[in-house]
Parts: C-alpha cells; sequence; structure tokens
C-alpha cells in the first residue's frame, strides 16, 4: 500500500502566513486537509483562519485535532455560500494585506503616502512649466485625489469636484495630502473599517446564541454581537489610552487658573451621565411643548432592505457606514417631500445597530394630529421603494409569519411572569415591518421619553437598564454597551439626532454664563437656560421648525489661517442676538494644554525671578532693594545658560528682541522670560508674513499710478540724489516731493505719501482672493528657498529688499527660473 504524500504547498493559492501554519502540521493527512481547505477561502483570510484553526489544534485536550478540523469544516461550509462576496471585499482592498493587518505598517504607510503625494506634486510641475499656478494646482489635485481614493481615503473637498474646485480649497487639499499626520488618522479609520468588514463578512459578528445543555446557560460560539471582538479590544484599548493621557495633562487659563484636563471633560458631553441627562431632558420637554400645541407622538422602525444584512443570503458586501448612508439620503427624500407640502415635524432620531451590526433608526417624531396619516403614508413610501420584491414575498408567507408572532408573545408573556423586563413583540407578520413600522404614542401605556429612553441607554451607558433584556441578542442590556460604543465608533456613525429643534450649542453657551447680564432679551433666555427649561428656551428662540430664524445664534471667532493647512478656524465666543446684533460672550478665558505639574513648576520660577526690575513703586519698596540677581540671570540659570551665553544675549533680550538657541525662542514678555517651541515661532511668523504681504499687495493695487499718469521716471531718477537711487536699487523706497517712490520688476513705480496733517478720508483697502493667493505664493516659495539654504526663515522682510524674499518675487513676475528642490519644499 502505498504511503500519502504530502502536497505541494508551492502548487496551492496559499498565503506566506497560511503556508507556514500548515507546513508545522506532522500528521500527513491533517496537512493535506487543511491545506486544500485553506485554498478555496480568499487569500486575506486564509491566515486568519490558520491561526484559530492551529490555537485549537494544539488544545492539550482528548479530541482536539478532530474538533479543530470540524470547526474549520463547518467554517468553510457556512462561508462557501458568500465566497463571492468575500473574493470582491478582498479585491477592493485599500492596502496590501500585510499593511493593514498591523497598526504600526499602517501609521509608517501614511509617511510614505504623503512623500509619494510629493513626489507626484513635484512631477506635475516639472511636466507643466507652461501652464499656470490655478491650473498647475489643479492638475496635482486631481492626480492625488484619485491616488488616494485608490488607497481608501477621500481628498479633501472631494465632494466638491463636479463643480470648480476653488483654488483656496485645492491648496488646503494639496497642503493635507501631503502631511503624514493626515494619512495616519485616514488610513487608521480606513484599517480599522476594512478589518471589521471582514470580521462582518466572515460571520463573526452577530448573534449565534446556543444553549449549553450541561450549564444550562445562553453561550456564544465565539461570535460577537454588534462589534467584533477585535474592534471591541481596540475601542478599550484606545479609550484606555485617551484616559491616560487625559489625566497627565492640565488646563492652564489665561486668568492663571489651573484645572484638571480629565476634570474639564467630566464636566462637558464627554461624560455620559451630562450626555444622557441633557438628552433626556431635551425629549421629555419637547414632549410637553408638541402636548401644548396638540401635535400627536409617533414612534418609528426603520430599516435597510436585505442586501444590506450580514445574516441575509442576499447579503453584497456592503458596510454599516453605507447602509446608514442609505437611510440618510431616503430620510432627505423624506424631509424634502414634507418641506413640498409644508408639513412641519419635531423629535429624535436614534441610529443603533442589529446583533449582524446593520444600522437601523428609532425616530420619535411629534406631528400635525390631522397630518399623521399623511406622514407616516410617505415615509413607508420611500422606505419600501427599494427592492420592493422582498415585500411581496413576504405577503405571500403571512400565515407562516403570524403563527410565528403567537409563539413569540406566548415566549414575552412567560418572561414577564418571570420579572424579566423584555420589550413586548411587535406585529412583524405585517407586509411592511421589516423596513418601516409606526406606532402612535398612547398616553395610557407611557409617555413618548418612555418609549425612547430604553434605546438612549443602551446606545450610552445602560443606565438602570441591568434587568432589561435586549431585543437583538437575548441578553442584558448592560452587557451590550461596549459593543454598540465600539460599533459607533468604528464606523463613525452619529448615533442621536434631533430633528426641528433650534441650536443646542447656543443653549450650552447660555448655561455657561451664571450670572444675569445687562441686554434684557439674552437675560430672558440665558435664566431660561441656566433653570434647565428648555421648553422656555425653544419658545424664546421661536419655537420648533424655526432654523435659520432663530432669535440666538453661536457667536464665532475667525481665525484665517488658523492651522497648519492654511483653514479659517472658527471657534465659538458666545451667544448673538440676531434681533439687536448685540454678543453675549461666554468664552473670555483662553486655556492651554500642558503636562500637569507645569503651571506649579512656572508660579515656583516666577517667584524665584523677582528682581529690582519686577516691583511694583509703592511705600513698601520706595527704597533701594536688597542685592537681588537679574530676574535674566535666575531665569537662563534654569536653562542650563552660563553666565557668558547670559551676557551675550540679556541685552537683546531687554530691547524686545527674540533670540533663538538649540531649537527654541526666548523672548521677555509680561515681564518673564519666554520659551517657545522653534516650529510653532516659525508657523506663527510664515502666517503674520502671509497677511502682511497679502495686504502690501492689496494696498500697492488700490494706491499705485497707473503707469499712463506717472511722471517720466527718467528725470525723476535724474532729481534724487545718489543714495536716494542706491536705495531704490537696493529694494528700498525713496520718498521724493511727496511720492514713495520704489522697484519692481525693474519698473519705477509710487503711491502718494500719507500726509496727517492734512489727513484724507481714507478709503478701505479691499484684500481679495488673488491678494492672499499671491501672498501664499511669495511667502511659501521664500521660506522654501531659505530652507533649502539651511535657514528657518526668509531673510530680510520686503518683497524686493534682496536675498529670499527677492528671489521669490523674482520667480513669481518670470525674471528667474525656480529651483526644482524649491518646488519640493514649497509644496510640502
Amino acid at each position: 500500500m502505498l504511503a500519502v504524500q504530502p502536497v505541494d504547498l508551492a502548487q496551492l493559492r496559499l498565503s506566506s502566513m497560511a503556508r507556514g501554519i500548515v507546513a508545522a502540521i506532522d500528521d500527513v493527512d491533517n496537512f493535506n486537509y487543511v491545506a486544500r481547505k485553506l485554498a478555496v477561502i480568499p487569500t486575506p483570510l486564509q491566515g486568519r483562519m490558520a491561526r484559530r484553526y492551529i490555537d485549537r489544534y494544539n488544545q492539550k485536550k482528548q479530541g482536539s485535532i478532530y474538533r479543530a478540523n470540524r470547526w474549520l469544516s463547518r467554517t468553510i461550509a457556512r462561508l462557501q455560500p458568500r465566497f463571492e462576496v468575500l473574493f470582491r471585499i478582498t479585491q477592493s482592498m485599500p492596502l496590501p494585506w500585510h499593511i493593514l493587518s498591523s497598526v504600526e505598517k499602517t501609521k509608517e504607510y501614511g509617511t510614505d503616502a504623503a512623500r509619494e503625494c510629493m513626489q507626484i506634486a513635484i512631477d506635475i510641475s516639472d511636466e507643466s512649466q507652461h501652464l499656470d499656478y490655478a491650473e498647475i494646482a489643479t492638475l496635482i489635485y486631481e492626480k492625488l485625489s484619485k491616488f488616494s481614493l485608490e488607497r481608501g481615503v477621500k481628498a479633501p473637498f472631494y465632494s466638491e469636484q463636479g463643480d470648480k474646485v476653488p483654488i483656496e480649497h485645492i491648496e488646503i487639499a494639496l497642503l493635507k495630502m501631503q502631511c503624514e499626520k493626515w494619512w495616519a488618522r485616514k488610513l487608521k479609520s480606513v484599517r480599522r473599517q476594512y478589518i471589521e468588514l471582514l470580521e462582518i463578512a466572515t460571520g463573526q459578528v452577530g448573534k449565534d446564541l446556543y444553549h449549553c445543555p450541561k450549564s444550562k446557560k445562553s453561550k456564544r460560539r465565539g461570535v460577537s454581537p454588534y462589534a467584533s471582538k477585535t474592534a471591541q479590544r481596540e475601542y478599550s484599548a484606545s479609550q484606555e489610552s485617551g484616559r491616560q493621557f487625559l489625566e497627565m495633562m492640565e488646563l492652564e487659563g489665561s486668568d492663571g487658573s489651573v484645572i484638571n484636563l480629565m476634570d474639564a471633560v467630566k464636566s462637558g458631553m464627554a461624560n455620559t451621565d451630562n450626555r444622557r441627562n441633557e438628552l433626556m431632558l431635551r425629549i421629555r420637554e419637547t414632549e410637553e411643548l408638541a402636548e401644548e400645541i396638540g401635535y400627536q407622538g409617533v414612534f418609528s422602525t426603520i430599516t435597510t432592505p436585505s442586501r444590506f444584512h450580514a445574516n441575509s443570503p442576499k447579503y453584497q458586501g456592503i458596510t454599516p457606514k453605507d447602509a446608514n448612508a442609505y437611510l440618510n439620503k431616503v430620510w432627505s427624500r423624506v424631509r424634502a417631500k414634507l418641506g413640498r407640502l409644508g408639513i412641519n415635524y419635531f423629535g429624535v432620531r436614534v441610529a443603533e445597530p442589529h446583533a449582524d451590526a446593520t444600522p437601523h433608526w428609532h425616530m420619535l417624531l411629534f406631528i400635525p394630529k390631522d397630518k399623521v396619516q399623511w406622514v407616516n403614508a410617505i415615509m413607508r413610501k420611500y422606505f419600501i421603494a427599494e427592492d420592493r420584491e422582498e415585500l411581496i414575498e413576504r405577503y405571500a408567507r403571512k400565515k407562516e409569519l403570524f403563527t410565528a408572532y403567537k409563539k413569540q408573545r406566548q415566549a414575552w408573556g412567560f418572561k414577564k411572569s418571570q420579572g424579566i423586563k423584555a420589550k413586548e413583540p411587535q406585529k412583524f407578520h405585517r407586509t411592511f415591518s421589516p423596513r418601516f413600522e409606526a406606532i402612535l404614542i398612547d398616553k395610557k401605556k407611557g409617555s413618548a421619553a418612555s418609549y425612547i429612553a430604553k434605546y438612549i441607554a443602551k446606545n450610552i451607558d445602560g443606565y438602570q437598564m441591568s434587568d432589561h433584556e435586549d431585543d437583538e441578542t437575548g441578553e442584558l442590556i448592560k452587557k451590550q454597551v461596549n459593543p454598540v460604543q465600539a460599533w459607533a465608533s468604528t464606523w463613525n456613525i452619529h448615533q442621536f439626532q434631533f430633528q426641528g429643534s433650534p441650536s443646542v450649542t447656543v443653549w450650552r453657551e447660555l448655561r455657561r454664563k451664571r450670572e444675569a447680564v445687562d441686554d434684557p432679551q439674552i437675560e430672558e433666555v440665558r435664566a431660561a437656560a441656566d433653570s434647565g427649561s428648555w421648553k422656555d428656551y425653544v419658545k424664546l428662540q421661536g419655537g420648533m421648525c424655526i432654523g435659520r430664524n432663530a432669535r440666538f445664534k453661536p457667536f464665532y471667532e475667525q481665525t484665517p489661517f488658523g492651522n497648519a493647512y492654511g483653514e479659517l478656524v472658527r471657534r465659538i465666543k458666545g451667544v448673538l442676538n440676531t434681533l439687536s446684533e448685540s454678543v453675549l460672550m461666554t468664552r473670555l478665558v483662553e486655556w492651554t494644554r500642558q503636562l500637569k505639574g507645569t503651571a506649579e513648576k512656572n508660579q515656583l520660577k516666577d517667584n524665584a525671578l523677582v528682581g529690582s526690575a519686577d516691583l511694583s513703586w509703592t511705600s513698601g519698596n520706595n527704597c533701594t532693594p536688597i542685592a537681588a540677581g537679574d530676574s535674566t540671570q535666575f531665569a537662563f540659570n534654569d536653562f542650563g545658560f552660563d553666565k557668558d551665553q547670559v551676557k551675550d544675549h540679556e541685552k537683546d533680550l531687554k530691547a524686545g528682541r527674540q533670540i533663538a538657541i538649540d531649537g527654541f525662542i526666548y523672548r521677555i514678555g509680561d515681564g518673564q522670560l519666554q520659551v517657545l517651541d522653534e516650529q510653532r515661532a516659525i508657523n506663527e511668523r510664515k502666517r503674520l508674513d502671509i497677511e502682511y504681504h497679502a495686504h502690501i499687495f492689496a494696498q500697492q493695487d488700490s494706491e499705485a499710478v497707473p503707469e499712463e499718469s506717472m511722471v517720466d521716471p527718467i528725470a525723476v531718477l535724474e532729481d534724487m540724489t545718489e543714495e536716494e537711487r542706491q536705495a531704490l536699487g537696493e529694494g528700498g523706497s525713496v520718498v521724493h516731493y511727496g511720492r514713495v517712490y520704489f522697484m519692481e520688476a525693474e519698473e519705477l513705480k509710487s503711491f502718494a505719501q500719507t500726509n496727517l496733517e492734512r489727513a484724507t478720508p481714507a478709503h478701505p483697502i479691499k484684500v481679495t482672493d488673488t491678494h492672499w493667493q499671491r501672498a501664499r505664493e511669495l511667502v511659501n516659495l521664500a521660506y522654501a528657498h531659505a530652507n533649502n539654504a539651511g535657514r528657518n526663515t526668509p531673510t530680510m522682510g520686503g518683497v524686493d529688499s534682496g536675498s529670499d524674499y527677492e528671489y521669490a518675487h523674482q520667480v513669481l513676475i518670470g525674471e528667474t527660473e525656480q529651483d526644482w528642490w524649491d518646488v519640493a519644499a514649497a509644496w510640502g
């Protein structure tokens, strides 16, 4: 009898990891069995399947090999009908599996992606020198958009590509796509979602409860509801890492106050107690307001067609994020239809997962009583429009479904008799129940708030739900809180959203102000918010469905070029009264985040830095002070500088200058030695340079005398002194007979000198997008040229003052050809 020969692994389509694990199996029969089984499944799944098989294979229990083989056979049999979907998912893998499978490698690839984007920008710039700046930038943006989309990342402003993307948006997008931190954040989300999609598609997310006859308890067969065990572990690790970071940090206010960052977080909406209490308050008082105006509460449950559900044979490998986007899209059509009909409504929507991670919605809407049937009919029409044949097939099974419904009611009645709080089964035998079901709120059974309170608690912290059963899994709700939060975090799904409600941001800002204010209109709404009366606040805002016509709106401080990408940053500062245009400032203190203990150390240094110049002139110190070292000397000693170094820099510091030493910027501010990170200082200076040059360009355009109205430049130059002509040649400006003259592109230009004694009405200078663009081009190029020459900042300060700025200016007007390494640095 011939001996069984092992199969040649090189002839099978196996991943390197799967091949290595199979090679470690000694028994030839098991070796061949596992190798052939793994070869039929998609490559990215082979390593995962092989690891789980070998864990069972190596268990030191009797029959472990048999159980491992049974598990492998059963798992592949379950997945086989879904192989087409699995292959499609694996073929759309955004990155190679050896990168996606590792958190660190994915992060490292972010750096590589940023460099590739930079190289693409350089190549296109070199090939397109005959085009203008805007056309080159657009070409680069289109190329990088395609590059990022191939890796599962949408480029910034990608949704605007149907129209012409503004050049300002393109510049921001290019800066982001060449930033490794931006790529790291995006790829982190891509990795989490793709791995979770594989878990869902392979059946690792679902209900899958079975009753163990030995323990007489329900157990799971390695399957987790809502989110996979991998997603739950990563979510828990992320939460723990975030908690540790918060405990390490403190906040120091501009008023000198210091608080722990963890305490600040706990006082806000990140605290689950605060979040839940605010939600329930808003829901309860919204219901009271609805009763006052005669609106009927309707509780609706909405879900997606079968092709979105992982536990359905019709599943097409669609992610929960895309499923939620589908619900949003259909709901937008419903809202548009109701808007055209002039039907008002308000309420709240809760998004939560089925056990297989597919999202569904619970909506509590308050509708005019005479419009309830109309609204329900419109919602039903839109939410069952897609894949209607499923519902037609369901209608044919109506009797069978009714029998199943009766059995579920019997099971519910038994649980109720045992004191278990389970949800009463709905009449799912109805034809449209799987997609849309609406229930009128019956005050005899409970308030509208009580209808939705369970879903609020389940999706936040399971508060007061320790004895309530989860409809999806049959287990206690308290056990399902972490998986639900992991699900929402992984797929970036907004769980709670109010409909038709005035701004909650204004409500929160008003509650920050505890004392009364002078403006009677603002004080009335502030007092309502401070007392926790959401109902009165809504009335003072103008009522529900007020939208953009609300009386009070958030007031924002806008900072152009407020971040590293040159974006306009908006920071909320208070509340605007749209009727009187008055503003209530609620954020008067600027907070700085720093390591815990930093404020205390700085205080000790301040106490040690009291010199004769630091003492105020009072009757108590109106005399020669006791010998005290100079505060600058003491401060520099703390940073490790010797006396000679202090002597070299002390004069400059006291004169108000900044000095750079070992990557830090030192300066005297508010009587203290201040230390700044050099890169932050450079970024701030760059931002100010752009703002300065934009205004210079605007001023030149508004004041520069047109060429045809200028006096003869030769005559003017001949009339000047040798010193004045030399100053012009060096890029300076000269005041000559009431005009300021300067050279631009070897051409003499001028503008009128300001006469302070005979002031004329000032004409406002309008800084246009063109001025900002010219300024950004100039400053970016000057900084790039300086950086390539080993300098952190450009030399000189004006456009035509020589050195880096002169080079940048000459490049932009076409007098000098730009070096290719400056192109790379400018785009970086």
